[in-house]
């Protein structure tokens, strides 16, 4: 399996470098900048500093321009993570090299983590980009638990990764990557407070913030970096990420399995 990753590591690297444009890089850089852009520019010059009292109460800080700044740099993690995983074998059938490869003995989990692996070296860049250039813009991190954050932060991979692996195998039933992600993307950013607390959502909107690993992993995020909060205070939502984490990991591989089978099928 180890060369499965490696071999798979290197060739998506070469490939990112050579073959693909770096507008996919800056365009989810720019994602996350605009962000913070837009929420310095709407709180210092439209509401003057001022917030709903109730702000406080549901986000667990009085600092917007921290809070919407992870948001962000956390959201453009998991939208990249998520694109980039997801489209592998989209990408592969579109190339026609997908039924070479399934009816093949290579192995699945280290293809998997061989494309999550390059991700994360990709998408952390974009990460730390978008964190520093927040800090110029007030995101305050003297309080923040570093232990907890990069605990976190290796959890909210392993939930991105499993999403990945169910919205990768509704690419390959519809032959479709742009609605399907789009879609997503777009449900994501609404309905888990990347921007503002889940709890100013309608009550019946709010259910569909609790199926999303990105709104426990920001709310993690959020409590160890701005409040330097232990992880151990939100046990709940450390159970809550890896329910969902393992419920789409099962669901993903099961219909991944079938779409191969479908795929060779169709072929032969």
């Amino acid at each position: 399996m180890f060369s499965v990753i490696k071999a798979t590591f290197v060739r998506n690297t070469i490939a990112m470098y050579r073959a693909y444009p770096w507008s996919f890089f800056l365009g989810h850089i720019l994602t996350g900048v605009y962000t913070v852009l837009f929420a310095y520019f709407t709180y210092t010059y439209v509401f003057k500093g001022s917030l709903d009292p109730r702000f406080k109460i549901y986000a667990g800080s009085n600092d917007y321009l921290s809070y919407v700044i992870l948001g962000g740099a956390l959201y453009s993690f998991a939208v990249s993570t998520l694109m980039n995983v997801s489209r592998s074998l989209i990408t592969e059938y579109r190339e026609g090299t997908l039924e070479g490869l399934l009816i093949s003995p290579f192995s699945r989990k280290g293809y998997f983590i061989g494309n999550v692996t390059q991700q994360i070296m990709r998408t952390s860049l974009e990460f730390i980009i978008i964190v520093t250039f927040g800090l110029i813009f007030g995101l305050d991190l003297s309080k923040i638990n570093i232990f907890g954050a990069i605990l976190i932060w290796v959890l909210s991979i392993f939930s991105f990764f499993c999403q990945a692996l169910f919205l990768g195998s509704i690419m390959l039933y519809f032959r479709d990557t742009y609605i399907s992600q789009n879609t997503l993307f777009f449900i994501m950013s609404f309905v888990s407070g990347v921007t503002f607390p889940v709890a100013y959502l309608p009550d019946w909107i709010k259910p569909l913030s609790y199926i999303m690993p990105l709104f426990p992993s920001l709310t993690m995020f959020r409590s160890v970096v701005i409040e330097g909060q232990l992880i151990s205070l939100h046990i709940n939502d450390v159970i809550h990420l890896l329910v969902l984490s393992i419920t789409y990991l099962f669901i993903g591989s099961i219909s991944i399995k079938h779409m191969e089978k479908r795929i060779i099928e169709q072929h032969y």
